[in-house]
Formats: structure tokens, sequence, C-alpha cells
């Protein structure tokens, strides 16, 4: 066991933000009351959508199977609570478009009780790998395979968003959770050494996880600091922060035999391995001006965002809006009588101190800042001007689809320029133009095929009458061949008699 503790590899672009994270964190982490209600999505980024597997009025139990994709088992959906099945219909889901979604309603009777059939194991090792793989998909922890040529893990344990404090406070009360989870992930992929990445300003959950790998000095995990700056834990700046190399806008970690996990996942994979335990819960950050007493929870998930804000003191006189995740890349929730989901890591009650869309936008300076803060050395404003009229083939060139969208652009601009909301809303448009030629070309292929295949039809019929008009003159040949032989045939004979 090695602990990693040097100066990060400095890296282009980021922002330093103030931290709004030492209320929360100062409060002890407890799990929320069981609410009276909760709302499963079936389609929590699953696709296909899972479909369910209990009617209307079936009692179920905690971690029990209640909606799946037949042969997938990585898209199973489990109760998160006991209680009746009350509806299974459509209801509004955490976004920013009021889009609604099938959710598994479930009346709760408030026993808490889990299936019977659960089997804990205290040595992970007497399973296979293939068992532990199964085992974790169909725990529904990771949605993807572990058929990946892999020599790399990564536990990311950064949180660059100001608010949010969900996997810090899970690190200072989960740390030994989530070595051995890492050493689960380790044994599954066959790995020989994993990286734990962590800011350098966490210095609580620095010691709280140096203290669980003296315990386990039996494998390879390294603790690795990085930066402090917004949007050190994205993917590739997290490998220019332990190798100095940077990727190429084109290529993933996968692509260079890495793959990441967040320390979150760790400890679900301890759950679902040691202790049988499928993900139902998480802990989610509820702060912002607007929150009485902000504080972290780990919640069910399924359990309304509003059930959850009233378990912290609910409003204030300061909210004026909700966010889900964090000020910068979280998305606007219109609406809070919506499920908690899997990836519900804060609730953000705003005001109009964190909302600079009410600003107007003033004329560009040339300060040239948003290009000093971005991440992929771009320079946001050409891409921004050329989005504003449409020109989709230069925003190509200005390789608009590099950018991960981390809003720094946007935080430093003098003149209020929303630069990444405009970027979405551009790829958007680009995405729906790209569909739509898509899908005109389908029609036109299915067009051109239909002709092809009524050409071809009417051409089966003419060679068809054609081959049928000769054989009928050919038959008809014949016969009045035959008439003029028997003619012939009777004038010999009347002429011989």
């Amino acid at each position: 066991m090695s602990i990693v503790i040097n100066k990060p590899i400095p890296f282009n672009g980021g922002i330093q933000l103030s931290p709004h994270k030492t209320i929360p964190l100062e409060q002890p982490l407890k799990k929320a009351q069981l609410p009276s209600l909760i709302k499963i999505p079936l389609n929590q980024n699953f696709e296909p959508h899972s479909s369910p597997t209990i009617n209307i009025g079936d009692r179920v139990l905690k971690g029990q199977v209640i909606a799946d994709v037949e042969g997938v088992v990585s898209k199973s959906v489990h109760a998160t609570t006991s209680g009746i099945i009350k509806e299974i219909a459509e209801h509004l889901i955490p976004n920013s478009s009021l889009v609604k979604s099938i959710c598994i309603v479930i009346a709760v009777d408030g026993n808490d009780q889990w299936i019977e059939n659960r089997e804990p194991i205290i040595d992970f090792y007497k399973l296979s790998r293939n068992k532990i793989q199964q085992k974790i998909l169909k725990a529904g922890v990771i949605d993807s395979d572990f058929n990946l040529d892999i020599n790399s893990l990564v536990l990311n344990a950064t949180e660059c968003e100001p608010y949010i404090s969900c996997d810090e406070i899970l690190m200072q009360y989960y740390a030994k959770e989530i070595i051995t989870g890492a050493e689960i992930l380790m044994y599954a992929l066959q790995l020989d050494e994993c990286v734990i990445t962590i800011q350098n300003n966490k210095t609580v959950a620095i010691n709280a996880l140096q203290e669980a790998l003296e315990i386990n000095t039996k494998i390879n995990i390294k603790l690795k600091l990085v930066s402090s700056l917004y949007m050190a834990g994205g993917e590739k700046k997290l490998i220019k922060s332990m190798t100095g190399v940077e990727l190429a806008a084109k290529y993933l970690l996968v692509d260079v035999g890495t793959i990441s996990y967040n320390v979150s996942t760790a400890v679900a994979v301890k759950k679902a391995i040691i202790d049988d335990e499928p993900l139902i819960s998480r802990i989610v950050t509820i702060t912002g001006p607007g929150i009485d007493q902000p504080r972290n929870l780990e919640v069910l998930l399924g359990t309304s965002i509003s059930d959850v804000i009233e378990q912290c003191g609910g409003y204030n006189d300061q909210h004026e809006y909700l966010v889900m995740g964090g000020p910068i890349m979280g998305i606007r929730l219109f609406d809070d009588d919506v499920p908690v989901i899997k990836t519900t890591s804060c609730l953000l009650a705003a005001n109009s101190q964190l909302d600079e869309s009410k600003i107007r936008e003033l004329s560009c300076i040339c300060c040239k800042e948003c290009a000093s803060v971005c991440f992929i050395k771009q320079q946001p404003l050409q891409p921004y001007m050329y989005s504003k009229k449409s020109s989709f083939l230069r925003l190509l060139s200005y390789h608009l689809f590099d950018c991960i969208d981390c809003g720094c652009c946007s935080y430093v601009c003098p003149s209020h320029f929303d630069l990444v909301d405009e970027y979405r809303q551009t790829k958007n448009r680009i995405w729906d133009e790209r569909r739509n030629r898509l899908k005109a070309n389908q029609n036109k292929r299915r067009y051109l095929n239909k002709q092809e295949r009524m050409e071809k039809q009417r051409l089966d019929k003419h060679n068809k009458h054609s081959i049928m008009n000769a054989e009928s003159a050919l038959k008809k040949r014949k016969d009045e061949i035959k008439k003029a032989v028997n003619r012939v045939k009777i004038k010999r004979k009347i002429k011989n008699s």
C-alpha cells in the first residue's frame, strides 16, 4: 500500500470558486425519514426502458426487483422500501423540460421490510470474478459490462461544484467501505492498482481515507491529490493531473485503458457484494441560501424532493428557485414534487444572486477571460457568435462538440454572455437537424426501396404475362400444326381408299 501526496500537475483553464460547504458538513450525516409515497422512474438513464414485473395492488419488499429489461441484468429496478403498488403511470421526473416518465408508485407501509433471500458474504474472494460482475450489474450499480481492456482503475473523489458536499461527507463516514469497494472492483477487473483522486483542500476526508488505507495494507491503492480548481475532477483533467499526458478531445479514458468511477460507486459495490443490497439510496446535499437547515441526508431513491427539503426545515424567505446539482452545471427544476433519482447529488435552493440569466448582456470587451479558463483551449466567443447566427458548418470547424459544458466561460464573462446555455441549445438544434436528416434519408430510402419493389413487381408481372403469351402462342401454333397434320392424314386416307 502506498499513499501519494504530491503537488498537482498544472493544466489549462479552471476557476477558483468560493466553497459553500461548511454548514452542511458540520451537520452529522443521517438517514432521511420514510416518506408516505415512493415514485421510482423506469428510465433513469436506461435505454431501452425497463418494464414492470409487478401489478397494481401487489405488495413489494425492500430490494425486490419491480422492473427490468428481458435479458439485460443491469437494467433492473428495485423497490427502495416495502409497501403496496399504488400506481404505474406517468409522472414528472427531475428535468428542466417538464418531461413525464412512467413511474412505479409505492404506498409505503412503514415497515421497511427487506426481501428474505439476501445472501451477505464476508470473503468475496470465494466468488468468481464473473459472479461478482453479475451481482454488481444486477444490483443496478453499474450500467455497463466489464468486458473492457482496462489496466488502470480511478476512483474520482473530486467535488468541484461550490455547494455540493455529498461525496466529501461520504468519505468521512464510509471510508472503509470505499476501500473495500475499490478492492472488489480491482478483483473483478483483474487489476493490481487503484488510484483515488481527491482535491487537496478536503483535509478531513483525506485523513479518513488514509486511516482506512492503513488498516487494509493488502492492496495497492494510491491516494492522489489534485487541484481544488473547478472542473479539476473532469476525467481528462484527472489523467493530466496524474500523468501529465493530455488526451485529445476525441478520446475517452477507456481508449487509454483507464476506467473511472465515483467513490459512491465503490460504496454501492461493497453493499452489493458484501451486504447483497441493490442500489436503493444515495447521499444528497440539501443546501443554498433558500434552505433553512442545510445538511446531507441519505435518501431512498424515489422519495419526493419536497419531502426531503421539508426534513431540512423547508424553504426560507430567500428561496426563489430550485436547482438539481450545482449552480454552474445543475438543471433548474420547476416543480419539487419529483422523485430523487440516482443522479440527484444536490438540491440547491437558490436566489437571484446566483441567477446570471436575469442580468442583461453587454457588449463584448475582448478581455479573453473565457479563453483563459477554457479546459479544451478553445476561443469560446467565436462559436458563441456563430451559434447566434445558426452557422452550423462554421461551428463544427470550431469543434463545438468538444465542449464539456463546464460553465467556466459563462462564469467569468464580465459582459454576462450565457455562453454555455447557447452552446447547449445549439447542440440540441444540431442533433435535432441530424435526427431529422437521418429520418428524411430513411424515408427516402424506404420510398426508393418501395419504388424498386413496385418496378420489380411490374417487370415480374410483365415477364410473366410475356411468358404466358409466348406459351399460349406456341401452344396455338402447335395445335394448328397438329390440325394441319390431321387434315393431311385424312386426305391421304381418303385418297388411298
